[in-house]
């Protein structure tokens, strides 16, 4: 038997576990990671070994009746990325999960496997229909699992907010799909990649699956599930929607886009590319506002979302105006980078759900000091910050460059005036965004890790348990590692993009190389890495021979002693950025000024600041009221009456049938 299918059939087995009794609930929880374990590391396996050594053959090509099973080296790199997290974050839950003792853990570990087993479904779909239904297989479970904690109303309602919003995402695919089918002799992936269809109908097709498959990664304008089903749903859960559940997302779309549609057109590069930048940008923008933990990484998702599919989008135009060989970095760095996300997003919700599991609270405003009373998870998340602050030496830089890369081989190699300009924006833009997330995840950091306590929930915070340390810590080493040494990474992610049509080697063992702009561009970490080594060894000897020395006393504080309450706080640290963006943020302020309750003093004053999404307030509220005023308005011709019920069916068939005779 196939690995894959039998890694199905223990998911299976894992899912069933929250039909086992309530007395043996514990029981029931560890047979279900158990089962999520081994299922995922059999993916993984499979996976890894099918790209390492390439063959000819599919992965996957088996089918029952209509479902079709088949998986190539497309499928095979996201489900190398959905083992990984599967294997992983199913460790940490092993302890994180213990929480929901008592509150449906049964469910609560029966669903973690049908969610996983949808991902993997979806991964290995072969047709239209499978692809559709484990598709909405995962809508559903994650619906349910965002919804576990259903007695909270804030739960209840971002739940509800993401399936309303997943649906119209699938009902956009939908259409995508049928529209191809429509000059194809079957569902098939083979019949469709044949679909003979006409322009306009495929420019149609291509608009309705980027719709469907942005609105499910989170990309602005559609992304307003997303910041709040991640700090509603249980932290592994919000993991392991962010680490591999919106890859799902890039997975559809290049399925599309490579297999299904004739050819590359520019204005559809172009649509991807400014898309992508344009959610990058806001989103980041959003998150350094937010004192959320959850949210500001929810946030973040979107960002690098929108990288994935900003290089994506370049990789069309370059594509479209005949560089293909040129468009591969593009390609590989939209694939590297989706690989990458997903190991530095699961390490750092699984850290958010550290702290909120030590302190009860997700506001970074009400920390500070926790790395005294958490250190490993302390070190564990500045490594994660790091990467998702894209600084070299980790894994969230290699991604980035390659897309950099990407862009500076469109703005040499584009002919036309406007694709210059635009490739030189996008470098700009991009470069900001990258400022901004460094700032957004000093500042979270910082808040909720140095300084001092700054409430008294602190006090009680204490370090996690072995499962959740051993799931930080594989993720820590693998962003390490894959800092460190990215070529075999990118070189076989390159092989998947290219299928061995094109000979340009970007990658060595110790580096990335890139000739695309007619000069050779080179990262290396190792020879980084050691002349930072160098570095502080001569700042140590420095500071040895020279016998300095440092002088340790309290902060000058105008004759008192400083206190918790003036440290630097998020929301002051985020006010700079706050200001110069506010045409764009729209921020609310509100005084509210409480009893005098001193005839000498005057009266206290409470600020409350709040930076509302405006596409929630200015496109979804709006949308919102006017569909609830029309539903108002058509409930006046909803009487209960059967026979008024009658007459507008008799209506109906009137109208039909002089409509048949014209």
């Amino acid at each position: 038997m196939n690995l894959l299918l039998l890694a199905l059939i223990i998911y299976c087995v894992g899912a069933i576990t929250m039909l086992l009794p309530k007395k043996i609930e514990l029981m029931a929880h560890y047979i279900a990671q158990a089962c999520a374990i081994v299922a995922s590391g059999l993916v993984l396996y499979k996976a890894a070994f099918y790209l390492l050594m390439p063959s000819e053959e599919l992965l996957l090509d088996t089918g029952w009746g209509v479902y079709t099973l088949q998986a190539d080296s497309w499928s095979a790199a996201f489900l190398c990325l959905t083992g990984l997290a599967g294997i992983v974050i199913s460790i940490y839950a092993i302890d994180y999960a213990k929480a929901f003792l008592g509150k449906r853990l049964r469910i609560l570990g029966g669903l973690w496997n049908v969610f996983l087993l949808s991902m993997v479904g979806v991964l290995l779909a072969g047709d239209a229909f499978t692809f559709l239904l484990t598709w909405e297989l995962m809508a559903v479970s994650s619906f349910l699992l965002v919804n576990h904690e259903s007695e909270k109303k804030e739960t209840w309602s971002a739940a509800f907010q993401y399936l309303v919003m997943t649906h119209l995402g699938t009902a956009a695919i939908m259409i995508g799909f049928f529209i191809i089918a429509s000059g194809a002799d079957s569902l098939t992936f083979a019949d469709l990649a044949r679909s003979k269809i006409s322009p306009v109908m495929q420019n149609i097709a291509f608009v309705a699956a980027f719709m469907g498959f942005a609105l499910k990664a989170g990309l602005v304008p559609l992304h307003v599930w997303l910041p709040n089903a991640h700090p509603a749903a249980p932290t592994h859960v919000s993991a392991l929607m962010s680490g591999v559940m919106l890859k799902i997302a890039v997975y559809g779309f290049g399925r599309f886009v490579f297999q299904f549609f004739n050819g590359f057109v520019e204005w559809q590069g172009i649509l991807v590319l400014v898309i992508g930048l344009i959610s990058a940008f806001l989103s980041v923008l959003y998150a350094i506002m937010e004192k959320d933990m959850k949210r500001i990484l929810a946030y973040s998702s979107v960002e690098n979302m929108g990288i994935i599919f900003s290089a994506i989008g370049t990789g069309m135009i370059l594509m479209s105006i005949g560089y293909g060989r040129l468009a591969m970095v593009a390609f590989t760095g939209a694939l590297v980078h989706s690989f990458n996300h997903s190991i530095m997003k699961a390490l750092m919700f699984m850290a958010s759900g550290a702290v909120m599991h030590a302190t009860g609270s997700k506001n970074i405003e009400k920390m500070g000091g926790l790395i005294k009373y958490m250190p490993w998870t302390a070190c564990f998340t500045l490594i994660g910050s790091m990467a998702l602050a894209a600084l070299p030496l980790t894994n969230g830089f290699v991604g980035e460059w390659l897309t950099l890369q990407g862009f500076a081989t469109l703005a040499t190699r584009a002919d036309g005036h406007l694709l210059r300009l635009l490739a030189a924006a996008a470098f700009l833009l991009f470069g900001l965004t990258g400022a901004l997330a460094l700032g957004c995840f000093v500042r979270l950091y910082g808040t909720a890790f140095l300084g001092k306590s700054r409430s008294n929930i602190v006090e009680k915070a204490h370090e996690m348990p072995f499962f959740m340390l051993l799931g930080m810590g594989i993720e820590t080493v693998l962003v390490v590692v894959l800092g460190f040494i990215p070529g075999p990474l990118v070189e076989t992610l390159q092989g998947v993009i290219s299928g061995g049509r094109f000979n340009t080697t970007m990658a060595d063992n110790f580096g990335i190389i890139w000739g695309g702009t007619g000069s050779y561009a080179i990262f290396s970490p190792i020879l980084l890495g050691s002349s930072l080594i160098v570095i502080f060894l001569v700042i140590y000897l420095a500071y040895k021979i020279g016998g300095s020395f440092v002088y340790q006393d309290v902060t000058w504080n105008c004759g008192t002693y400083p206190t918790e309450r003036q440290q630097y706080t998020a929301t002051g640290f985020s006010k700079p950025l706050r200001r110069a963006f506010s045409f764009l943020l729209k921020p609310k302020r509100e005084a509210i000024y409480l009893r005098k309750e001193n005839a000498y003093f005057g009266k206290q004053v409470q600020y409350k600041l709040a930076v509302p999404d405006q596409f929630t307030e200015r496109l979804y509220a709006p949308f919102q009221k006017h569909l609830v005023m029309t539903a108002s308005v058509l409930r006046k011709i909803q009487q209960g009456s059967v026979r008024l019920y009658i007459g507008y069916a008799m209506v109906a068939l009137i109208i039909v049938l002089v409509w048949g005779a014209m």
